[in-house]
């Protein structure tokens, strides 16, 4: 485990392989690595404010306030004038954090195929290069912005880009012409995207490039945002269900201190559960461990 004291954090959660830091902060000083899905947002913001409380924290960086995971409730929370928000800070250079890619898996549209779904991605100013070693390792590097594999083949999609930032906007682009065709595109786990592949359930999986964190942490810092679903965190354990009142973090006549006094309070009342890795809660299954706060 890390070592990190938790003497300056109102609750902290000393897990095998890292603290989980748990403190409000001001909502301004995190940065956004990723893109927000404006469909998804207005639907988060009307679920906060049913609710009047944010249901779980933010994952941040507790060095740089890299926001890991939680882009929408981070936006969610400043439509709805919140001045702060519960992040669970974490140390993100702890090696038990890693960082993994979101593949695409493709089904093929009722009036188009594969063929043409290249064809498309040639239109869009793209090379395609079939090739017969697995790509994992280049994609990314030397204007390889992405790979196509089918049950049959595997194709190279080539352009030249600047940064990874830039690949992804590319990739954005190919997904964006594939659904306005009624391609189904949808976001999963390398393994589980090659699972689904090779059981006939989809057609092709786009291979993303895998981002470092010090990329992610200095495009965040630069002001700019990688498309949506550009990283995958593998972090070893979350908090869920801290539960705080919109109210708390709209709050104009409490101090930052004030606040974070009122969390440590409610938080010291309940409950805490850990619930081990691989376990469902409310339909979703969580690869990591979690911490739930009961009440």
């Amino acid at each position: 485990m890390d070592s990190d004291s938790g003497s300056s954090y109102p609750y902290t959660i000393y897990h095998e392989k890292l603290s989980l830091h748990l403190k409000i902060v001001d909502i301004n000083s995190l940065f956004l690595h990723e893109e927000t899905i404006p469909e998804m947002l207005e639907k988060l913001a009307a679920e906060i404010r049913m609710d009047e409380a944010l249901r779980h924290p933010v994952i941040v960086d507790k060095e740089s306030f890299v926001v890991l995971d939680g882009m929408h409730r981070v936006a969610a929370l400043k439509l709805l004038s919140c001045r702060r928000i519960p992040a669970c800070l974490v140390n993100y250079k702890s090696p038990s954090i890693s960082v993994g890619a979101w593949y695409r898996t493709i089904t093929a549209a009722n009036n188009y195929s594969i063929d043409k779904m290249l064809e498309e991605m040639s239109s869009l100013g793209f090379d395609i290069e079939r090739v017969d070693l697995e790509p994992d390792d280049k994609i990314g590097k030397n204007d390889i912005v992405a790979a196509i594999k089918t049950r049959e083949n595997t194709h190279l999609i080539c352009h030249s880009f600047g940064n990874l930032k830039e690949a992804y906007d590319y990739i954005k682009l190919i997904e964006n012409r594939l659904k306005r065709l009624n391609f189904k595109v949808n976001y999963e786990t390398e393994a589980d995207s090659f699972k689904k592949l090779k059981e006939g359930i989809v057609d092709a999986v786009l291979l993303t490039p895998k981002l470092s964190k010090d990329e992610i942490v200095k495009t965040a810092l630069s002001g700019e945002v990688f498309a949506h679903k550009a990283t995958r965190h593998i972090i070893p354990a979350r908090p869920l269900y801290v539960n705080v009142p919109l109210g708390l973090l709209t709050s104009e006549n409490l101090s930052l201190e004030q606040v974070n006094e009122e969390f440590r309070k409610m938080l010291m009342k309940k409950k805490l559960k850990m619930i081990p890795a691989g376990s469902f809660i409310e339909n979703r299954r969580y690869e990591e461990d979690v911490y739930l706060f009961e009440d």
